[in-house]
């Protein structure tokens, strides 16, 4: 079965807010047995923040997710955190799926550096700055403003870059982005994005964009929300693969791979529902690309991501 690394799902969240189970006889689109079943051997788990509950709500909820993620997803023995390439390089030896988070929203900071030293002390190793709207360090996607990094934004930005954690291009807006790229040579992704050239949506990015991050030696995860990939009429495999086809156009073979956002999504892409179609999905890749492009779109990409990323 070939290997599978996705950057996004929220399966913290949904633990949270409806006590789902990651093991066992679970509703959730990730759960282990359909991510393991279907050959996922890295997952990053994000840490959703709810944009319009307080800061300090948002913090809980992240704290919250934390103690779920390390004494249920964790604790069991066959998920390990991955914090560095040395635990990484663990999960690999042991066979164990290799659980990475990342923050949702840096809502949750309350514009802190101090409170993301913290985040980073508890495993956290990426963020996004936003989610769809403005908090205390930028604008989201949509913001109607469409503003850049504030002042605590930068200052949290360039603590990230002296921490070498990964900035999460994903849901931020557009002057945010570009800001980011003017601001820090840091680590930068968009976890789970897919191209505005191919389906205009503010969630989606520019080819601009996109370059910046073939030429920063990035990343860019394929996100199967199906307001992101095409009109409801036309979802499809095929249209979630004229997507990875813009990408590889652009030059983009080493960087892109696959941000599902599976239980985060609204509008499900018909042969895409939950993770237990990953399976069928790669033999289609496959198909499509040949196997020695299919491996890095699939996971070397992202292998390679967090190798350059991860503190030894």
């Amino acid at each position: 079965m070939r290997r599978i690394a996705d950057a996004h799902v929220d399966v913290l969240w949904r633990m949270l807010e409806r006590d789902e189970c990651f093991y066992g006889d679970s509703r959730l689109q990730a759960s282990y047995d359909k991510l393991r079943g279907s050959g996922v051997a890295t997952q990053v788990f994000a840490l959703y923040v709810d944009p319009t509950k307080p800061p300090t709500s948002q913090l809980e909820d992240v704290l919250r997710s934390l103690d779920l993620f390390y004494r249920q997803v964790v604790a069991d023995g066959r998920v390990r955190a991955v914090r560095s390439r040395a635990e990484l390089a663990q999960a690999r030896e042991r066979g164990e799926l290799a659980a990475v988070l990342s923050i949702e929203g840096g809502g949750c900071l309350r514009g802190q550096p101090a409170l993301l030293r913290v985040m980073h002390d508890l495993g956290v190793r990426g963020m996004g700055l936003t989610w769809n709207y403005a908090n205390e360090l930028a604008d989201g996607c949509r913001e109607p403003r469409g503003g850049g990094l504030t002042g605590a934004g930068l200052a949290v930005v360039e603590e990230m870059g002296r921490l070498g954690m990964w900035i999460d291009l994903a849901h931020l807006a557009d002057q945010g982005v570009a800001d980011v790229f003017a601001r820090t040579d840091g680590p930068v992704l968009a976890s789970h994005a897919n191209c505005r050239s191919v389906h205009e949506h503010p969630r989606n990015l520019t080819d601009d964009v996109i370059r910046e991050l073939i030429a920063r030696r990035g990343w860019m995860g394929m996100v199967f929300e199906g307001s992101f990939v095409a009109q409801e009429s036309a979802l499809s495999v095929d249209a979630v693969f004229k997507h990875m086809d813009h990408v590889l156009e652009l030059g983009g073979e080493d960087i892109l791979g696959l941000g599902s956002d599976f239980d985060g999504t609204s509008h499900a892409v018909p042969g895409l529902t939950d993770a237990s179609d990953y399976a069928a999905f790669a033999d289609q890749l496959a198909a499509r690309y040949g196997e020695g492009l299919a491996e890095k779109i699939l996971f070397a990409n992202f292998e390679r991501f967090l190798s350059d990323v991860l503190p030894a």
